[in-house]
């Protein structure tokens, strides 16, 4: 490789020039590729002659090969000589996570986040690497209610009280969206033998959905047909379009444990039922970019907002027997633990406006478990059970 320093003699610039001009065809992408190398060059440390960046891209290309360690080796000299770039931070955590090193891999995915809070790719590499939630980086101080906010508080504990005692909202299903796990990148869990949530879950949910047209007379809708990535909040969103009567979101769950067995439901709450509910909603959780908070004249009342979360804890109310309903059938139908039904604060169910619902099928980390959900039949008989359970909810 040509050390871009030597290029910016100025014998080669004229010959660069005079090239340029003999060449049409090519100039735009040499002066391009002189341009880079100036860049490069001249970002280049005092140590000697290494440029950061150029190892840093010579690291890139290796991982595209699959020569991770060979590149983390490299990655390593770049991000010691340049260590707030977040670009060589991102390629050397992308090369131990492929080589396994989860633990380091996240802790330089973790400082990306502290340079940049908003780069995504670091962000979606915890998800995928099935790491607790981030905390947040700039956390800020709760905001103090006014007196309007606190009586519409007051009266939507008033109201809620009322409704309660099963009157909820009255269901009648006619719409159901179904959302299949993870996609694309985001391949979820992965078995002990390599088996993918996202594979799992779309073969169920394309059964699913099949089996409510056909012999069930429901409209139904999946959030993603194929193997793509689709953001948490436009799953919910697509539900909220469709004006779906109830919003299942299919999962798979996993544990460091391969002991760990069996099937759960979960509806959404504003705090966790227990600790196992908020690990498995951090995880399923984790590939979402934190929301940016709305900064209001001081004195401004949301009343949408209000008038929604007031709203938002009918459907979780009505999510909660949904989710009853559905586990009270599911464990039993498909020959598995029942773990029962547990709330969290999940990212895809949060802004449903509809009763909603996350299903954890079984443990693909557990090997037995696993071995059942690559059988077409198991998944098929995962899509008759949860057919069985929103047609007797319906009636």
């Amino acid at each position: 490789m040509i050390d871009p320093q030597t290029l910016l003699s100025s014998g080669r610039r004229k010959r660069g020039r005079r090239l340029a001009r003999r060449s049409g065809s090519i100039a735009p992408a040499l002066a391009a590729l002189l341009a880079l190398a100036v860049w490069i060059g001249a970002a280049a440390p005092a140590r000697g002659d290494e440029s950061p960046l150029l190892l840093m891209f010579k690291a890139q290309a290796l991982n595209n090969q699959g020569r991770y360690a060979e590149a983390a080796k490299i990655l390593r000299r770049a991000v010691s000589l340049s260590p707030d770039e977040t670009f060589g931070r991102n390629q050397l955590g992308l090369a131990l996570a492929k080589l396994d090193q989860r633990a380091e891999a996240v802790a330089q995915f973790r400082q990306v986040l502290r340079l940049d809070p908003e780069d995504f790719f670091a962000r979606a590499w915890i998800g995928v690497l099935k790491q607790n939630p981030i905390a947040r980086l700039r956390p800020s101080a709760p905001k103090a209610l006014s007196p309007q906010e606190r009586l519409a508080l007051t009266e939507e504990k008033r109201l809620l009280s009322r409704l309660s005692g099963g009157q909820g909202l009255n269901l009648r299903i006619g719409r159901v969206v179904i959302d299949p796990g993870h996609g694309g990148w985001d391949s979820g869990a992965k078995g002990p033998t390599g088996y993918m949530e996202k594979k799992a879950t779309l073969d169920i949910s394309r059964s699913l959905n099949r089996l409510l047209t056909r012999r069930g007379g429901v409209k139904s809708f999946l959030t993603r047909r194929g193997d793509y990535y689709l953001p948490l909040a436009e799953r919910t969103t697509i539900a909220n379009q469709y004006r779906a009567d109830i919003f299942v979101s299919i999962h798979i769950n996993s544990n460091n444990n391969r002991r760990a067995n069996g099937t759960q439901t979960f509806f959404s709450s504003e705090k966790a039922s227990s600790k196992e509910a908020a690990r498995v909603a951090g995880r399923e959780n984790a590939v979402a970019r934190e929301e940016e908070t709305f900064r209001a004249r001081p004195g401004f009342v949301d009343i949408e907002n209000i008038l929604f979360r007031f709203e938002r804890k009918l459907y979780w109310s009505d999510s909660e027997r949904l989710a009853s309903r559905f586990q009270r059938g599911t464990g039993g139908a498909l020959g598995l633990k029942n773990r029962g039904i547990a709330s969290a604060n999940f990212f895809v169910l949060r802004n449903a406006r509809m009763p909603a619902v996350l299903v954890e099928v079984s443990f693909i980390s557990n090997p037995r478990e696993e071995a059942l959900l690559k059988t077409r039949s198991f998944r098929k008989k995962v899509a008759e059970t949860i057919f069985s359970q929103i047609m007797s909810y319906r009636r």
